[in-house]
């Protein structure tokens, strides 16, 4: 369990991460869920929450997850209401969109010591490389790893059928931007066995070891609990 007296960074959080999956990858059915709940055990009362790919389940599971900050960010309707609800609304679609599954889980937790906010939307679908082959897109750029599928998405390379959509990929790349650039957050994706880490001041796609291998896709997001001076959520809106 990762000591919440500690201010610590997105990178670690997923290293302890996969050392929790690699440590239980015999013993659970869902050792990436269970990793991720032996984390945070402790942290919060909210556990990780399933939920069906629909827009009234959606709905609900946006409120629970901002209903849960109500104690610990009174203000959160003052200030990170809409780009919260934004974000969480266009990770989830991406899994209806894409993901060609029909569940989908999230979790939220507020680290009152770091004053940061931090959110995991996963699903266990076709992964982010499995979607570009199913729509056909791209493929003359795709190579054969998911780290060339991550970094596709984070390029702006959509799936979508429609022109207008282009830029917006998997979702990946405005909401990325928005995170990272907007709120001066962090941004993890993990999709198979690669995983791309995105900081103020770094990016990284990395290939995983070979006992990494996480069957659809899992992003984590570390924002700070205060939206910076100047923030506009639509410059971010797609």
């Amino acid at each position: 369990m990762r000591d919440d007296t500690d201010i610590f960074s997105l990178e670690s959080t997923l290293s302890a991460f996969f050392d929790c999956v690699t440590s239980n990858q015999n013993g659970s059915a869902y050792p990436y869920l269970d990793a991720m709940i032996s984390i945070f055990r402790g942290q919060t009362s909210l556990g990780v929450i399933s939920f069906a790919l629909d827009d009234d389940s959606t709905a609900k599971v946006i409120a629970e997850l901002k209903e849960h900050l109500q104690p610990y960010v009174p203000d959160l309707l003052k200030s990170l209401n809409m780009p919260l609800t934004y974000l969480l609304d266009e990770l989830i679609c991406n899994i209806q969109q894409h993901a060609r599954t029909d569940k989908g889980y999230a979790y939220l937790m507020y680290n009152k010591t770091a004053r940061t906010i931090e959110i995991m939307i996963a699903d266990f679908g076709i992964t982010i490389y499995g979607s570009y082959v199913a729509a056909q897109k791209h493929l003359d750029k795709l190579g054969d790893s998911d780290a060339d599928a991550l970094n596709l998405a984070q390029n702006g390379y959509s799936v979508k059928n429609l022109p207008e959509t282009e830029n917006r990929g998997y979702g990946i790349s405005s909401n990325m931007k928005m995170v990272v650039d907007g709120l001066h957050g962090e941004f993890a994706v993990l999709s198979g066995n690669a995983l791309l880490l995105q900081t103020v001041k770094d990016r990284k796609i990395l290939a995983l070891p070979s006992e990494i291998d996480f069957k659809g896709t899992m992003i984590m997001v570390r924002i700070p609990a205060q939206v910076p001076d100047g923030f506009n959520l639509y410059d971010y809106m797609s």
